[in-house]
């Protein structure tokens, strides 16, 4: 029977991709978008051969009415490359152990919203699949406004159902996350947007990855154990500044999360929005800066008979820096536009044990067509 493969390491997991479109929706204000369609295409490549994802996605907002809006997207992405087990070394200073994976990832998700009076309403679903996981998410949201409308109030909860297997085993365990959002948008002046949200995570069943390996007692080879039952909490708070005279914005985002595996997160990101040319072209500059602690039971070696073990290097205390750009180009103005985009991520450990070639840097590239109407 040939090992199994492991899961992509950087790219984002199929729960998380569930739940973009999910809460995508739980930060919006409750003004209905301009109905659109675009067309994405995405190249992201880790360094050194390591993980390597083409996606194709599409997404669309249509206004059915004044009140009423069909949101949604699809996706699809063949993952390739290596990624590494969570082994040691087999010779200190020698190479990291690294398995070679392909599959294929499908996914999309939908969402209506309909305004009743100070209340928009929306109701969301989402679905993705590959070979060894399974992602069904439902979500609902109110958006209530009120202070003569410089004033929301987001509620919003997603219950996601997924199923976890493993490539040449008969792994077929459960997952389930509830996650819960209050929020608030408020306006302070014609040129100032304050949002500030938390939310509430829960996780219950197979939360390990199956595919990683850990070394105990220097001779045994086992897979990981992580708890059964994670809670996290997350704060989100962004701020939005309008400098009229320029035609550009600065948006800047702080996000705050922790864990009861034992690990906090910050993350801060500055981007700014400049138009051109008579608004004919926008450009986004970006920022991004990461980082995490460790988690409880996370280690690269493990003696004597621990309850909960991990060497998932996603788990060790880590930071990442993330510089980027997007462009749009209004060929035909307000009817279409070409986008282009580019980031590029470096990741290093932080705990001076975790080798330092099991982060990978990478790049993402992204050329899309957006139509407006």
């Amino acid at each position: 029977m040939p090992p199994p493969l492991p899961r992509p390491s950087s790219a984002l997991s199929l729960r998380q991709l569930a739940l973009v479109g999910l809460f995508y929706v739980l930060v919006q204000t409750s003004a209905l978008s301009e109905s659109f369609f675009e067309s994405r295409y995405q190249y992201y490549q880790e360094d050194d051969d390591r993980i390597r994802v083409d996606s194709n996605y599409s997404l669309f907002s249509l206004d059915l009415s004044d009140t009423t809006n069909l949101s949604g997207s699809f996706l699809y992405s063949a993952i390739s490359g290596a990624s590494p087990t969570g082994l040691p070394p087999l010779l200190k200073g020698g190479p990291v152990p690294v398995v070679e994976l392909e599959d294929e990832r499908i996914g999309f998700n939908l969402g209506l919203s309909q305004r009743l009076g100070d209340h928009t309403l929306r109701a969301g679903f989402a679905y993705s699949n590959e070979s060894d996981y399974r992602s069904l998410a439902y979500s609902a949201q109110d958006t209530i406004s009120f202070n003569q409308k410089n004033t929301e109030l987001v509620l919003g909860f997603a219950y996601t159902d997924d199923t976890v297997g493993a490539n040449g085993t008969p792994l077929d365990e459960e997952k389930r996350s509830y996650d819960a959002l209050i929020g608030i948008n408020q306006v302070l002046s014609p040129d100032d947007l304050l949002s500030i949200n938390v939310t509430l995570g829960w996780r219950e069943g197979f939360l390990s990855d199956p595919y990683k390996r850990v070394l105990i007692n220097e001779f045994f080879v086992l897979p990981e154990a992580r708890p059964d039952e994670r809670f996290e909490q997350l704060i989100f708070a962004q701020w939005t500044h309008h400098f009229a005279s320029l035609g550009a914005s600065l948006e800047t985002s702080y996000r705050y999360g922790h864990n009861d595996f034992g690990s906090e997160s910050h993350t801060f990101q500055v981007a700014i929005h400049q138009k051109l040319f008579g608004d004919r072209l926008i450009i986004r500059p970006m920022f991004r800066y990461y980082w995490q602690s460790a988690a409880n039971f996370y280690d690269t070696e493990f003696k004597g008979t621990p309850k909960y073990y991990s060497a998932d290097y996603r788990l060790s205390e880590e930071e990442t820096t993330s510089l980027g750009a997007q462009i749009r180009w209004w060929a035909v103005k307000d009817r279409l536009a070409v986008d282009l985009g580019y980031d590029h991520y470096v990741t290093r450990g932080k705990d001076g044990k975790t080798p330092q070639e099991t982060y990978p840097d990478a790049h993402s590239f992204t050329a899309g067509l957006h139509f407006q109407f």
